[in-house]
């Protein structure tokens, strides 16, 4: 067990600091902006938890009188990064770690970990990881990063983060990045999770055989009905007009029109929810469907329009015009320079999805309250939060909801955290790291 001291800073609802805690770390401070985090932090992981705004004085005079510790936590805010929303580089959230920084250069600790979406390393040609890394190193610490997959650590869900460890310069000792546990599993049109640079010149050699992948079944399988007095086990309401999307949609499958698939339910599948078409219309759009995304169309990667002359041809329909201008009308087809295509951008990746039980869970999101985004896969509702809790690998003594935390704002607490079974693996590092930079005494 190890007595390091932490101070967490966007500490959220404390996943990260959850694995800290239970190697045996002591848990100094943490602080977040969020007052739904911090009374669920002060619940379930440590009550030194604080609602602060890290540009605030008061912050700033809270880390002047915890003056040091042996490591700092920070998974600072990501939402200018996120694959899930708008790329703004303007976004002010994206200098955040800015703060931490600061905090870092005035608690001068051993190592720092710092957790943030994989896309920071994608979006903007990587400049804001470069500038995170140079910040970092100007105020004495070497830096490294990897991005690692929440499955290969023995969480049964996909979940690629970007994993920084800072290392006081001139500590003596090389951090071993945590190996993984558990069968890694890459989904498809993912690219392959690689190292990252071995700022170290080490790695840890895998030395016993890896535990199988943890799927949706292994995490929930005695979840399926909500009767059950797990907590936090609920779910929210939906249009009532969602129920016969449900009933069409199948394990594996979405809601889709743009990608001609097995896995793929049209809109015009479903009448009550999106209207009528007749059988020529009907084969009208899955002509396109099958045929948009040929590269004789045209190079737009997610698809192309067809020239009327083109879907006739393909469809061994003549006099289509009507069919045609009906199908704009109700919404299932757009005009797009002398071409046609189907309309909706909405469904261009899927939506409603339904995903196998016996795969890992898809990458937790704070909106997983809405069917719209996943679907159970046997059950006609969303995942409820406990579900989404297990994904994540929280234990369920870990309660979300109080008088303070509402169902919606449990769900984007769960979305938010970084998985305690990989927190697990990283503090095991952290300790191993501490205890190698001996002599150097830990702080008291």
């Amino acid at each position: 067990m190890m007595n390091g001291t932490v101070v967490s800073i966007f500490s959220g609802c404390g996943g990260l600091d959850l694995g800290f805690k239970e190697l045996g770390f002591d848990l100094l401070y943490a602080c977040d902006l969020d007052p739904c985090a911090v009374d669920c932090y002060g619940r379930n992981v440590h009550p030194k938890t604080f609602v602060r705004d890290v540009m605030s004085r008061q912050f700033h005079d809270d880390i002047a009188a915890i003056a040091t510790c042996d490591v700092v936590l920070g998974g600072f805010p990501c939402q200018g990064f996120s694959k899930a929303g708008p790329k703004r580089r303007e976004d002010s959230r994206n200098v955040l770690y800015t703060e931490m920084r600061d905090a870092i250069a005035r608690l001068k600790p051993k190592v720092f970990i710092a957790e943030n979406v994989d896309g920071l390393s994608q979006n903007f040609r990587g400049n804001y990881l470069d500038m995170i890394i140079n910040e970092f190193a100007n105020v004495g610490y070497d830096v490294g990063y990897r991005i690692l997959d929440a499955v290969a650590y023995g969480v049964p869900q996909h979940r690629r983060r970007i994993i920084f460890v800072g290392t006081k310069r001139g500590c003596g000792q090389s951090f071993e990045w945590p190996a993984p546990t558990h069968s890694p599993r890459t989904r498809n049109g993912e690219f392959r999770v690689q190292d990252g640079p071995l700022l170290w010149g080490v790695t840890h050699h895998q030395n016993q055989p890896l535990n199988g992948t943890l799927t949706i079944r292994d995490a929930i399988a005695d979840l399926t009905k909500l009767d059950s007095p797990v907590p936090d086990h609920k779910i929210g309401v939906w249009p009532s007009r969602y129920n016969h999307i449900f009933g069409v949609i199948k394990e594996g499958q979405k809601l889709c029109n743009v990608r001609h698939s097995a896995t793929s339910v049209y809109t015009w599948d479903i009448p009550e929810v999106f209207g009528t078409v007749t059988e020529r219309e009907r084969l009208i759009l899955e002509t396109i469907a099958r045929n948009r995304r040929h590269k004789e169309y045209g190079e737009i990667p997610n698809g192309n329009p067809l020239p009327l002359s083109e879907i006739e041809r393909l469809s061994e329909l003549s006099g289509i015009e009507d069919e045609i201008t009906s199908l704009m009308q109700k919404r299932y087809l757009k005009r797009v320079a002398e071409g046609y295509d189907l309309k909706g951008a909405l469904f261009c990746s899927g939506m409603f999805k339904r995903p196998k039980w016996d795969e890992p869970a898809p990458t937790v999101l704070t909106n997983f309250h809405n069917p719209r985004y996943f679907l159970h896969p046997s059950e006609d509702r969303p995942f409820s939060l406990r579900e989404c809790a297990r994904f994540q690998g929280f234990p369920d003594n870990f309660h979300f909801l109080s008088s303070a935390v509402d169902l919606i704002s449990g769900y984007r607490l769960v979305g938010n955290a970084v998985p305690p079974p990989l927190s697990r693996c990283i503090a095991k590092a952290v300790g191993s790291f501490l205890v190698g930079s001996q002599p150097m005494a830990l702080a008291q």
